[in-house]
């Protein structure tokens, strides 16, 4: 697990042309709730996170309304989202999702969320409780951890990259 959450960061780092000395992060497992990872935090601007937290809940609103206008206008050109089943979408695709139908949100919201942010970048992280379908099908879980990288574009912040994983019981070992 940790190789894949440190492949997972390395990724989004070289995608924006960051060093990794730049970033010290515990890549142990986080604890939902907020009791288990210390994480050491960039730049701790307190306008700058009250703004992008107010764009994240304009953002889990236009999921949740599938408010396709506003979802365009928030997702960056390169848009890259990485849903639970593993699939990479395009913002093309992710919008034509929604728009036909084939994902549909019935509730989205982000009852945890932690900043990270340095300069024209931020790094958003957290709990998604959302109740979706899929293809006709309810989404098997209702409970998710993300993060989201959003950027700044002609001075505004767009949403980069996305990506979320359902929670579950690990297995126990025996």
């Amino acid at each position: 697990m940790k190789t894949l959450i440190s492949l997972s960061f390395r990724s989004a780092i070289a995608v924006l042309g960051l060093s990794l000395s730049a970033c010290s992060v515990n890549l142990s497992p986080p604890t939902l709730g907020g009791g288990g990872a210390a994480f050491t935090k960039w730049d701790e601007d307190a306008a700058v996170v009250a703004e992008l937290t107010a764009l994240n809940t304009k953002l889990t609103q236009a999921y949740e309304k599938e408010d396709i206008a506003t979802l365009k206008g928030l997702l960056s050109e390169q848009h890259v989202h990485n849903n639970v089943f593993g699939s990479r979408l395009s913002k093309k695709a992710f919008l034509e999702d929604i728009e036909s139908g084939t994902l549909e949100f019935v509730s989205y919201e982000t009852p945890d969320l932690e900043w990270y942010v340095r300069g024209d970048m931020a790094v958003a992280t957290g709990v998604i409780e959302a109740k979706a379908v899929r293809g006709g099908k309810p989404v098997p879980a209702s409970k998710f951890v993300f993060t989201r990288i959003f950027v700044k574009e002609g001075g505004e912040w767009k949403v980069l990259l996305f990506h979320n994983t359902m929670v579950g019981k690990p297995p126990v070992a025996g």
